[in-house]
């Protein structure tokens, strides 16, 4: 049911929606989406509310979009791991680097809000979440096939990667570890795949 609502079909943004989702997710991110109003959206974007009512009939559209916006430029994370152009320890490495620094400046604030009052756009969410977990797996078992990476079990890395983005949108933790996101990242990668023992 939610699935399929998800992946039904959808129509292309104008450049011009694209311009205001870009803006206005810096804006969501910072004030959540329960609290500001239409009047404060086309406040914040300089437009009147009857030109994002031309495109827009609820505000619960217009979040969707907005999250659909950042959600089809994360794709790009699949598109990476699976580049053949790329050494293949340095797909993962583009890769999740790219997604890592996608999602900084996601707020807790944003993701609850989408969470609790936003039910479908949270649908999509868990949906990526899915496929980014598959996608990851998929490269693990491409790995293991050519040889790059020896045998291990695929659902728990795909797993400990999902924990690690998890984290990367959780300010908390990053300020009480005194993390950056690019330092985070660099330090995860180097464990993973150079590990934490001295040869």
């Amino acid at each position: 049911m939610g699935r399929k609502a998800v992946e039904k079909e959808r129509k292309p943004l104008s450049e011009k929606q694209k311009v205001w989702l870009g803006k206005l997710l810096p804006y969501f991110y910072e004030h959540g989406m329960q609290g500001p109003t239409m009047d404060d959206i086309s406040s914040y974007l300089g437009l009147s509310k009857a030109t994002i009512y031309n495109y827009y009939s609820s505000k619960d559209e217009l979040v969707h979009d907005a999250l659909w916006f950042k959600l089809v430029d994360l794709e790009r994370f699949r598109d990476i791991l699976f580049d053949e152009e790329l050494d293949f320890i340095e797909r993962y490495y583009e890769g999740v680097k790219f997604f890592t620094e996608s999602l900084n400046g996601m707020s807790a604030l944003y993701l609850n809000d989408l969470k609790v009052f936003f039910p479908n756009s949270w649908a999509s969410v868990n949906l990526f979440r899915e496929k980014s977990v598959e996608n990851i797996k998929r490269y693990y078992e491409l790995g293991i096939t050519k040889e790059v990476f020896k045998p291990f079990n695929t659902d728990l890395a795909a797993a400990t990667d999902l924990i690690f983005f998890d984290m990367m949108i959780d300010a908390k933790f990053l300020i009480q570890n005194r993390l950056r996101v690019n330092e985070a990242f660099e330090e995860y990668f180097n464990i993973k795949f150079n590990g934490i023992l001295n040869k």
